[in-house]
């Protein structure tokens, strides 16, 4: 069982205010969370870092469809979307990424189902994770994340082939439910991710800005709420 947190998208947002701690350029990536969008129409940054710009941005844009792009620096090397599986407002939904950016590989599931949209953009090149002096999950500008979240999970850095069922099956089970990652995150790898943000029932919802994984702790700018679903409960 785990619980979310709800994002109200016009106040909140949380940042830490350097790289992620122990964090360092790399080809590879994984990243997996539970979102229940609040509503459609208009586009809403999940995750984003600076500098240099757009060095890794997640945001769900107002299709409901997820972009994703990294920089090395100075270009982007990472860029993608996922395609019709969208998320659509109202229901939770599981976005599970992985990319091997030296082997121009890269993984995008959507509640189970691959979902690329296009020709992504994979550049055999270091994404500047490390050279980063902010990381924000949401936005502290506009278009913050409105909606329920769970389960947040980035590993910068470690890799994973989604293509491999059993390996989804280390953050979703077959009935589309959330599993165990651990206490910190190790679950599926063996090591802790970067972030793991974790709510398990009865912790008061700032808690989800406590990092289980290894980067740092977020501080909340806003007040987040209980999420009034969890991704356990469908």
């Amino acid at each position: 069982m785990v619980e979310s947190a709800n994002f109200d998208g016009t106040s909140d947002y949380m940042t830490i205010a350097s790289a992620l701690s122990g964090v360092s350029n790399s080809k590879t990536g994984i990243m997996s969370f539970w979102h229940k969008p609040a509503g459609a129409g208009t586009a809403r940054t999940i995750y984003a870092c600076s500098p240099p710009v757009d060095a890794f941005n997640v945001i769900l844009q107002a299709t409901d469809l997820i972009q994703v792009a990294g920089a090395n620096g100075s270009t982007t090397v990472l860029g993608f979307s996922t395609a019709t599986s969208s998320l659509s407002a109202g229901s939770w939904h599981h976005v599970l990424f992985s990319w091997d950016l030296s082997s121009a590989t890269l993984n995008s599931y959507v509640d189970d189902a691959s979902s690329i949209q296009g020709s992504p953009t994979l550049t055999n090149s270091a994404i500047a994770y490390a050279s980063q002096t902010e990381v924000v999950f949401g936005n502290s500008g506009s278009n913050k994340p409105n909606g329920d979240f769970a389960e947040f999970y980035f590993a910068p850095g470690q890799y994973l082939d989604f293509s491999v069922v059993s390996n989804r099956r280390k953050f979703i089970t077959s009935s589309l439910k959330p599993v165990y990652l651990g206490t910190d995150g190790a679950g599926p790898t063996g090591a802790a991710p970067s972030i793991y943000l974790h709510l398990d029932p009865g912790e008061t919802v700032a808690d989800f800005a406590m990092n289980r994984g290894t980067g740092g702790d977020f501080t909340i700018t806003g007040a987040l709420a209980a999420g009034s679903t969890s991704p356990s409960d469908f």
